[in-house]
């Protein structure tokens, strides 16, 4: 009976085969996903922050001018900002689990470090720059202003004229970078100009220490012509070609001083004629002219060339310094129709015809002229501040 129920026994079915394959889908999904998860949460991450700040940092030290100031810093930042995109953009490529962002964050973080360098250098050295710029600027303009007023009348060579006109355009382009900030370029404008002004100073400088050579000879002229005066109890001329001043004296004192107007080449001794430049010696009014007699108002010709003149001509013709063919020159005066503001004459001595009227009215025909480079440095005796002899007594006209 026992094997009858048994067999007869109905038996338990089987799950459908569909629903074996949900579930293990379903498992391995939720393997991966998990795997996933845990490779994302425990994977590097890339440094965001850190490579934001190094952005941020290298586009302030821009703008704090370190592509002028800190070039080579700057680069060297900019360079390391992008060697840590290129290395994100590398470790991006590989998968997620082996990615190594460490030497991203690295190289951003010498960025920074380099950025923050460079706007610190930029500052610094563009204000101690700043501080040099407006100083040079200021001494150079005066050092320019200083020649220009001490030299301004004498004849320079064309090349110490240049000199100072290449200072003052290098002068004027310092001062324009200094208003753009570009203070760089304004302390290497005003060093060329300062170097220029420099050059002409020194040249200008040499020009007359050659020509002072000859100061001696004019301390002894002028004391012969104030001890003649002195002596004598008679007026005489002293022309100071440096200062441009007529000095009248009578009796050994100076009674009146006149600015005047000489030739263009007035520095050094007349050589030849049509050089433009006003005889040094001494001399005497050898004929008073007024009226249709001379063609500056009133005159007054002195006897160049002296002697002493027609020797040192002939000398220097047989040297060779003057064409034989040249003329020594002549009618040479202190005239009138000055107060020009410019060494204009030919050679002469031209004053205001108002002071030519007064001198005019001081002198006659025989009248001691006497011209010299320059008063200065003349004896102890004589006063400083006006560069002549003693003026004690004078009633100086101006």
């Amino acid at each position: 009976m026992l094997y009858e129920y048994n067999r007869y026994t109905k038996p338990a079915k089987p799950a459908p085969p569909e629903k074996n394959w949900f579930l293990i889908i379903n498992l391995v999904l939720a393997l991966v996903l998990g795997t996933i998860s845990l490779i994302v949460q425990f994977s590097n991450k890339p440094p965001v922050a850190r490579f934001d700040e190094a952005r941020r940092d290298v586009a302030r030290a821009r703008q704090l001018q370190a592509a002028v100031y800190a070039p080579d810093q700057l680069r060297m930042a900019e360079h390391y900002l992008e060697q840590s995109r290129l290395m994100w953009a590398s470790e991006n490529q590989r998968w997620m689990y082996h990615r190594n962002f460490s030497r991203v964050e690295t190289m951003a973080q010498k960025a920074s470090d380099m950025a923050e360098y460079a706007a610190m250098r930029s500052v610094t050295l563009r204000d101690s720059l700043r501080w040099v710029a407006a100083t040079g600027i200021n001494l150079t303009k005066k050092r320019i202003a200083d020649i220009r007023s001490q030299f301004a009348d004498m004849p320079m060579e064309g090349q110490v004229r240049q000199q100072i006109a290449f200072s003052e355009l290098a002068i004027y382009e310092s001062e324009e970078a200094f208003k753009r900030g570009d203070f760089r370029r304004a302390v290497a404008r005003y060093q060329i100009a300062s170097k220029k002004i420099g050059s002409a100073g020194d040249e200008v400088t040499q020009i007359l220490n050659g020509y002072f050579v000859n100061a001696p000879k004019w301390r002894k002229w002028v004391q012969q012509t104030i001890r003649w005066s002195a002596e004598k109890n008679e007026p005489v001329i002293i022309v100071d070609k440096l200062a441009h001043r007529c000095h009248v004296y009578r009796n050994g004192v100076k009674t009146a001083e006149f600015p005047v107007e000489l030739g263009p080449n007035w520095l050094g001794h007349k050589r030849q004629r049509g050089d433009g430049a006003t005889p040094e010696g001494l001399y005497h009014v050898k004929r008073k002219k007024s009226g249709h007699r001379t063609a500056y108002y009133k005159a007054l010709e002195i006897n160049y060339p002296n002697a002493e003149d027609v020797a040192q001509f002939r000398a220097a013709q047989a040297r060779g310094d003057i064409a034989r063919n040249a003329g020594i020159g002549g009618l040479i005066e202190v005239h009138g129709d000055g107060g020009k503001g410019a060494n204009w004459t030919a050679g002469c001595v031209a004053l205001r015809n108002r002071d030519m009227d007064t001198l005019y009215s001081m002198v006659g025909e025989g009248t001691p002229v006497t011209i010299v480079g320059s008063l200065r440095g003349i004896s102890t005796a004589y006063s400083e501040n006006s560069a002549a002899p003693d003026g004690k007594g004078q009633n100086t006209a101006k």
